[in-house]
């Protein structure tokens, strides 16, 4: 794992570069000004980057440049300043600096800066294939994340409720924690964003987790509690998995989108709310309104705009990165040493059907990063896929196509047809098997 000292004497600046730079992989430090990052050179050897702030008290980025090349310490070091000139970059080009950049700095251009000067023109070991972005910690480079994202940078602004569309294990979640990030930028700190699980809890429970309650609203409720929705105030309120609501919850909720007010559990004092709901679900709603499971007004409050996000099996350029991403980060955690794949790795990765998405991607690569005994990850870290018959390679994808068709099929007839109770044989998720069964042209009989 790459590592990187970050010098700036903004707090706040250190910590939006340290969340930056972790997500992409690396392992940061982080010092107020030149004297203590020299401090820090001097007792780590093993710092690959420094990324400095030019003006700063006691010992200044030029001077930092002077200290390290007269102690004889090489690191690459990229400048950055809110007063850049021609003359100050040139100097500092001049002391050893490999480049320099200017505030306001844009993301993208400031981490393809330092991947450059960190890993060179080394591919996949540098974690950045073809067109590779990170935006607001969603990595892809497949054209149809890259259309949603561009939704998502233009609606963010607006007060639109948003419904999240797509198969578990997709990454809603992170898609939603991105909008907030569009929404608030530079204030993520000030502007809750608060998620709820709704699976996650029984009905009774959930209702008050949500709205909160009053000291004696029911039997343990001994003292007042603030719900997410006050918690969410000024900010988002994610609601993952909307579906699962109760249609009593459902319809509390709709008079909080309405009027913009909420009453806690066993008050009759409304209060109001200011905040911006999105919801998610792998279920199809308009299928559970016509069975009565939900509210045709709530629907048609919360989808505003509805963004689906596609399975990872109808984005494969993005296992790519997110491969690499999960294999720097996994290795941090795990302090291993892992910081590349095979391309044969790659490959076998890239040619599977992933029904539990991004989620199964995740698990797969930490297992084998925890197992590895390379700093290398290969086929032989992937045994389930080697091993297993209908998730083989793509060599034989005819013959895989048919032995998957004839073991979705056989599940399927087993368990008459029960879409929930065959997707749990199958380790997939209802909406992977209704793609299949959809896919194989599949029918009863």
């Amino acid at each position: 794992m790459k590592r990187m000292l970050i010098v700036d004497d903004e707090v706040n600046m250190q910590k939006v570069l340290s969340i930056l730079f972790r997500r992409e992989g690396y392992e940061v430090l982080t010092a107020s000004n030149g004297a203590e990052a020299l401090k820090i050179l001097r007792k780590e050897s093993s710092i690959d980057l420094l990324l400095s702030d030019l003006k700063m008290p006691v010992m200044d980025g030029i001077e930092l440049l002077k200290q390290l090349k007269s102690s004889k310490i090489r690191i690459p070091v990229i400048l950055i300043t809110a007063y850049g000139s021609i003359t100050e970059a040139v100097d500092a080009m001049k002391l050893g600096a490999v480049d320099f950049i200017t505030k306001p700095f844009n993301k993208e251009d400031l981490k393809n800066i330092v991947h450059r000067t960190v890993w060179g023109n080394k591919g996949i070991k540098s974690g950045r294939a073809e067109n590779t972005r990170n935006d607001e910690g969603v990595i892809y480079s497949s054209s149809s994340m890259a259309k949603i994202l561009e939704t998502v940078r233009k609606i963010a602004p607006s007060n639109l409720s948003i419904l999240l569309t797509g198969e578990s294990g997709t990454g809603k979640g992170i898609i939603a924690q991105a909008i907030h990030n569009y929404a608030f930028p530079g204030t993520g700190s000030r502007s809750p964003f608060v998620s709820i699980n709704c699976p996650a809890l029984p009905d009774t429970l959930l209702e008050s987790e949500l709205f909160g309650y009053r000291k004696g609203a029911f039997t343990g409720a001994e003292n007042d509690f603030t719900g997410k929705i006050s918690m969410a105030n000024g900010g988002t309120l994610f609601l993952d998995e909307i579906g699962e609501l109760s249609l009593n919850v459902q319809s509390k909720l709709l008079k909080l989108l309405e009027e913009g007010v909420y009453s806690p559990l066993g008050s009759t004092v409304e209060y109001k709310a200011d905040i911006r709901i999105i919801s998610a679900t792998n279920q199809s709603i308009p299928d559970m309104i016509t069975e009565k499971r939900f509210r045709e007004d709530l629907y048609y409050r919360i989808n505003s705009v509805i963004l689906e996000i596609p399975p990872l099996r109808d984005r494969k350029e993005d296992i790519k990165p997110l491969t690499v991403f999960f294999i720097r980060r996994f290795s941090s955690e795990n302090r291993k040493k892992i910081d590349t794949i095979s391309k044969d790795g790659i490959d076998l990765l890239s040619c599977q059907t992933w029904p539990g998405n991004i989620r199964e991607l995740r698990n797969t690569v930490h297992r084998a990063v925890v197992l590895s005994g390379s700093n290398e990850l290969s086929v032989e870290d992937f045994p389930d896929f080697v091993n297993s018959p209908w998730k083989l390679t793509a060599l034989h994808s005819d013959s895989l196509a048919g032995k998957e068709r004839e073991l979705i099929l056989n599940t399927l007839n087993k368990n008459s047809w029960n879409i929930s109770a065959s997707a749990r044989v199958l380790d997939m998720s209802r909406g992977s098997l209704r793609h299949r069964i959809t896919k194989y042209n599949l029918h009863p009989g």
